[in-house]
């Protein structure tokens, strides 16, 4: 009994070697993707677009402002300056809604756009996991990120496997940062 115990604490430390451990760029293998690239284009010109509307408001409420601070005087009947008073401080409210709005419709298209990416990269990641028989694959990016730190001398780089998996070229990757 004791020489089987000795021989399970030898071979158990050799078993944990054997298993493969691989590291990856999943940043970098998401922005060489051209669905990455056509997605972050359309993101863009949402954006633009939301921010122009929000330009526009921010002059016309600009436009009252210097009209209101030019026209009403101590003279000016105090119903009349309440009421543009009220116009003003409800532009204010429209703007802050504009912007809030804005942001969360902006945040919903680029999950709604980027989520069938992620998805893809990540089934790409797990196929190369069981083709390849790896215990772990790991996102360099996202280790840096968590303070895990990896030695990469002694993991697998199968970020080109990913890549081909999902038919896509390294030259078209660029290094995250």
């Amino acid at each position: 009994m004791k020489k089987l115990l000795m021989m399970l604490l030898f071979v158990a430390p050799l078993s944990m070697m054997a298993q493969k451990i691989g590291h990856f760029d999943f940043d970098g293998v998401v922005q060489a993707m051209p669905e990455f690239k056509t997605a972050q284009a359309e993101l863009e010109a949402i954006a633009k677009n939301y921010e122009d509307d929000f330009a526009n408001m921010q002059k016309e409420y600009q436009n009252k402002l210097e009209k209101y601070q030019k026209e009403v005087t101590a003279q000016t009947p105090a119903n009349i300056r309440q009421r543009r008073e009220q116009e003003l401080m409800d532009m204010e409210q429209r703007l802050r809604q504009a912007y809030e709005d804005n942001s969360a419709a902006i945040q919903k298209e680029q999950q709604t756009r980027m989520q069938p990416i992620l998805l893809k990269v990540t089934d790409a990641v797990n196929l190369v996991a069981k083709e390849g028989n790896f215990v772990y694959l790991i996102d360099k990016t996202a280790a840096s990120a968590t303070r895990i730190f990896l030695n990469e001398a002694l993991s697998e780089d199968v970020t080109a496997l990913v890549m081909k998996k999902l038919g896509v070229t390294a030259t078209a990757a660029t290094p995250a940062k």
